[in-house]
């Protein structure tokens, strides 16, 4: 895996949370525990969503929704129109979209896996400096779409041993050469050019002017 971290990231970085990415977390616990015990996020913080899908599913009740390993878990607020507003959680107009809306059920069975977290609309500026601090993990492929948005800005390779191609057993790529040298995204975009587009990217950042 290759660690990646941009101590002065623009906003552009925050798109990448778009794309779904992977976090490493407990499993198999009620989605309400999930946000506020695994994901860090304080009740300030989750007050502006109120919308939350779950495997492609509106969630009404974040008690009884347990959050499966490898589960899609999608955060947004303000969708428009009567469609946003029936996607809403607990919304008086759900019934618009009952065919549809996620069923609870299921017993707790915590155990360690991942999710993969989208946010949108006026959730991504208000969120994306929290899970950027916190780290999550891309693929080569996601870092190249976006580095072009933020040319300029310095990037850090992480001299680690972990830093490899894919499977952790083969030899070590050509970012290792790199390790531990600033460099700005567009020289970075350069060196993974040659990288296996489904490499693992451990991607941490302190994200400027987010409110």
């Amino acid at each position: 895996m290759i660690r990646l971290h941009i101590p002065e990231a623009n906003l552009a970085w925050s798109l990448i949370l778009q794309s779904g990415v992977r976090v490493a977390c407990t499993v198999g616990i009620p989605l309400r525990l999930l946000l506020r015990q695994e994901l860090e996020l304080t009740e300030d913080q989750l007050r502006p969503v109120d919308v939350l899908i779950l495997d492609g599913m509106p969630v009404d009740d974040q008690e009884k929704t347990i959050v499966s390993d490898r589960a899609r878990l999608a955060l947004a607020a303000g969708l428009p129109g009567i469609a946003g507003l029936a996607m809403k959680q607990g919304s008086a107009v759900r019934a618009l979209r009952s065919g549809i809306t996620h069923t609870p059920g299921g017993e707790a069975t915590p155990c360690s896996g991942t999710i993969c977290l989208s946010l949108y609309s006026l959730v991504l500026p208000l969120l994306a400096g929290h899970f950027l601090r916190r780290g999550f993990v891309v693929e080569v492929a996601q870092i190249l779409r976006y580095a072009r948005f933020a040319p300029e800005n310095r990037c850090l390779i992480d001299n680690t041993p972990a830093t490899h191609c894919g499977d952790g057993q083969s030899p070590p790529c050509s970012v290792s050469q790199s390790a531990g040298t600033p460099m700005i995204a567009a020289d970075l975009a350069r060196i993974l050019a040659d990288v296996p587009q489904v490499t693992p990217v451990l991607l941490t950042a302190d994200i400027l002017d987010v409110t």
